[in-house]
């Protein structure tokens, strides 16, 4: 999981676009990014014009830009599914995406194929559950877990933390969350890595860390509404 966290705090959106109409019919936000409805906007005129490289065979993938921010797209028979990252894509990237697409479309192949004529475009689908299949909210947070975009506050260290960047990132954590009552994992991330001058990967390593020992507790969006009064 610790390979996959930079995919997570830098995942801003997740969209499903069916390939034939070019429609995006699903867009999952990441808790704790602003919605951006230019940015979305300017991806759904990029699909239907080709500004953007779109890939041709499926299981293909193409990297392209868009508002200062990357964008991921893969080609799946019926979708493309693609992600918008704040961060370079890396393997890790396109691993999640590519799971991610196979996942959608196995499990929701019948309705995608019918959705224009049988469902009349209804892309409520794609979010009811039943007894033997999870939501796309569920699926988009199982391999993406955009959780960790969530706000965090600071856990309890009941030991002291012996490796040194981890201690040395908790620090920091600790500063950054200092008068404010919370940080974004992302924040942290950049703000370690300015600070120690150590290679992303390795402070990815120490935040996942901290988060999986409990140093590090995400805030529900509602709770850290009401309690900072943001919105």
């Amino acid at each position: 999981m610790s390979s996959y966290f930079g995919v997570s705090i830098s995942t801003e959106y997740v969209i499903v676009i069916h390939r034939e109409s070019k429609n995006i019919i699903l867009l999952k936000k990441a808790p704790g990014i602003e919605f951006n409805p230019e940015l979305i906007e300017s991806l759904q005129r990029a699909i239907i014009f080709e500004e953007v490289e779109l890939p041709n065979a499926e299981g293909e993938i193409t990297q392209s830009s868009i508002k200062g921010k990357y964008i991921i797209i893969r080609a799946g028979k019926l979708i493309y599914c693609s992600i918008i990252i704040n961060q370079k894509p890396n393997r890790f990237s396109r691993e999640a995406l590519h799971a991610f697409g196979i996942r959608f479309e196995s499990r929701w192949g019948r309705e995608i194929k019918k959705l224009y004529e049988e469902f009349d475009g209804d892309t409520k689908i794609f979010y009811k559950s039943t007894d033997t299949r999870a939501n796309a909210d569920a699926l988009i947070e199982e391999v993406f877990h955009l959780n960790l975009t969530l706000p965090h506050k600071l856990g309890l260290p009941l030991n002291k933390i012996k490796d040194k960047l981890v201690s040395s990132v908790w620090q920091i954590a600790e500063n950054l969350v200092r008068g404010k009552g919370y940080v974004f994992l992302s924040e942290l991330v950049e703000t370690a890595k300015n600070e120690l001058n150590k290679d992303v990967s390795y402070i990815n390593d120490a935040v996942f860390e901290l988060v999986s020992q409990g140093l590090l507790i995400s805030i529900p969006l509602e709770e850290f509404l009401q309690k900072y009064s943001l919105k």
